[in-house]
């Protein structure tokens, strides 16, 4: 059984999830496919002889994320005076004072709606299934769609804003449930299928054809 012990945020990264378990021999760093980075501790070594671990192999850490982000971002990003779907409806791409590029526009207006929609539509996904949370952060993430911290607190990425409706339900739900159960065994499964009419293996499915707008990297100069 694996319990999520930390989750650090390293710049030019993202989030970092700190996993103790109690069958691993040896320190290691895993990442999929989603570019979720995990390092996984044995039961007999300190979570900071993890992180030091963890900053040694940086370097490759980032070697392996830009390759999984490795394609040409320019298709897929709309110009200025260009528009994005935010909940269905057409949202202009301007730049405003701030901001000094178009995915800066982007983000800020994915965050201004996430702003105005996440925290009542948690509150109502919490309330109609029992579940209780410390805090709610809605964070600009280039990986993952979610979080919960130890403390039963949630992330989300504005990105939520670009799904449909119960995409973004669902991933609510989902770290919903991890502040009920941390890991991902088999009760994780069936409870969160519980609390989505037995659609969570529909919409997991569903939810691997969308993906966090690719943008162009910038030169460490900029």
């Amino acid at each position: 059984m694996q319990k999520t012990q930390n989750i650090l945020h390293y710049k030019g990264i993202g989030d970092v999830y700190y996993v103790r378990s109690t069958r691993a021999r040896s320190l290691a760093i895993r990442i999929n496919q989603q570019g979720e980075v995990r390092v996984t501790i044995p039961r007999h070594l300190s979570q900071r002889r993890a992180e030091r671990f963890f900053l040694s192999k940086q370097q490759w850490v980032l070697k392996r994320l830009n390759g999984l982000n490795h394609k040409d971002c320019r298709k897929t990003v709309p110009p200025e005076g260009g528009s994005i779907q935010i909940r269905g409806r057409e949202y202009p791409v301007r730049l405003l004072q701030g901001d000094d590029s178009v995915e800066a526009a982007i983000w800020r207006a994915l965050r201004e709606e996430a702003l105005r929609y996440l925290p009542g539509r948690v509150a109502e996904l919490s309330e109609k299934h029992g579940f209780q949370i410390t805090g709610l952060k809605i964070r600009k993430m280039k990986t993952r769609w979610g979080s919960c911290t130890a403390r039963r607190s949630i992330n989300l990425n504005s990105w939520l804003m670009m799904l449909p409706e119960q995409l973004s339900d669902y991933v609510i739900l989902h770290e919903l449930m991890h502040t009920r159960i941390p890991d991902h065994g088999k009760r994780f499964w069936e409870e969160l299928d519980g609390v989505t009419g037995g659609l969570s293996k529909n919409f997991r499915r569903e939810l691997r054809n969308h993906q966090i707008m690719c943008f162009p990297e910038r030169s460490p100069d900029q």
